[in-house]
């Protein structure tokens, strides 16, 4: 736990500095008194990636709070906002930010609306063949992914895993087939890592080269489950909770690195903003040797003045606790908590929301 507190804190450069000693307990990372209670109910929708920890946030506040109900649907980012945007639910939850034509749609329905990161973790690979355990380093993986590597004993595979037996079996790409920041943040680690062989581009939905899709988080996870000699990407608990590998990833400075929280941290330490509100900017090439290259914050998106004041007072309230007191549901949930320096932007940035 110290050493993901020391390096998360480093994540949001010109943010409060970690101390020495690191005393302070990252699943409070903001000030854990001040979150309140508030009725009513509000509904939120996107990410599947986040959904297993808003799901224990959405318990954990309802028996703090008997009053309030929080009601979440795990349907991708890019439904979540395009629900948020048409205003039939109160929130959105995306991994990447929205981009430039998605953000004009949402003001205008609802004034400006703020991006707010209240996890992290990591995308991993997930894969099904008994008794393998897998290195991929990016050209390796780009190729599967881009349909170029077709079968688990190719020469590129065999590369990286020279002790492996790896089977003939061919190899089954599973996708997701719904707008999904999740596959956002992976095309994106792709493009950025080998873009001479991943050439299909990033964004929340990409011309797949090769492979069948499935909806969710937990419709790819299912489907490489069913499949032997399947790879699919997901967060890290619905790969844990099935019990399918995990690939360890190579990362820039030449190591084999599995989604550990630590190696997350190490990842995101070098995140830095890009505008005026919480967006960040991830290098997916990281050059600390502990750093897992496929890590993503994740957001929360509200709107800073919600038409409905009660909601708005509720959306409040849940989201203070989502970055407080909520912070300790993640190691266990395999996400990454939130260091104090972005957890306190935070609670600032939801503060300022008029409700």
């Amino acid at each position: 736990m110290k050493k993901t507190a020391s390096l998360l804190a480093l994540l949001l450069l010109g943010g409060a500095c970690g101390t020495d000693d690191n005393t302070a307990d990252i699943a409070s990372s903001g000030s854990t008194s001040n979150t309140g209670c508030a009725t009513g109910t509000i509904s939120g929708a996107g990410s599947s990636f986040v959904a297993n920890i808003v799901q224990q946030w959405i318990k954990d506040y309802a028996a703090k709070c008997p009053g309030a109900t929080v009601n979440y649907q795990s349907v991708g980012s890019g439904a979540g906002i395009q629900q948020f945007t048409s205003g039939t639910v109160d929130f959105a939850a995306s991994d990447v930010p929205m981009k430039a034509d998605e953000q004009k749609a949402a003001d205008a329905k609802h004034g400006t609306v703020v991006h707010i990161p209240w996890s992290a973790g990591a995308i991993a690979i997930e894969y099904n063949l008994d008794g393998v355990e897998l290195n991929l380093s990016p050209n390796t993986l780009a190729g599967i992914f881009a349909g170029k590597i077709k079968k688990w004993d190719d020469a590129a595979v065999k590369a990286d895993n020279p002790n492996a037996k790896l089977p003939s079996t061919g190899i089954q790409v599973v996708h997701r087939s719904d707008g999904s920041g999740t596959t956002a943040s992976f095309t994106e680690y792709l493009t950025a890592v080998a873009p001479t062989i991943w050439t299909a581009g990033s964004g929340k939905d990409v011309k797949w080269p090769t492979g069948q899709g499935a909806k969710g988080s937990d419709g790819v996870t299912a489907a490489v489950k069913q499949t032997n000699g399947a790879i699919g990407y997901a967060e890290v608990s619905y790969a844990k909770g099935a019990g399918l590998g995990i690939a360890k990833i190579k990362n820039a400075a030449g190591s084999f690195v599995g989604p550990e929280g630590d190696a997350v941290a190490t990842a995101l330490a070098g995140a830095t903003t890009t505008g005026a509100d919480l967006k960040l900017k991830v290098n997916y090439e990281p050059a600390d040797a502990g750093a897992y290259p496929i890590s993503t914050p994740t957001y929360v998106i509200v709107p800073s003045k919600p038409a409905n004041a009660a909601k708005g007072k509720l959306l409040k309230a849940f989201v203070a606790y989502a970055l407080t007191d909520g912070q300790r549901s993640a190691e266990r949930l395999y996400y990454a908590p939130l260091p104090p320096s972005l957890a306190g932007k935070g609670e600032v940035a939801i503060e300022a929301v008029s409700a």
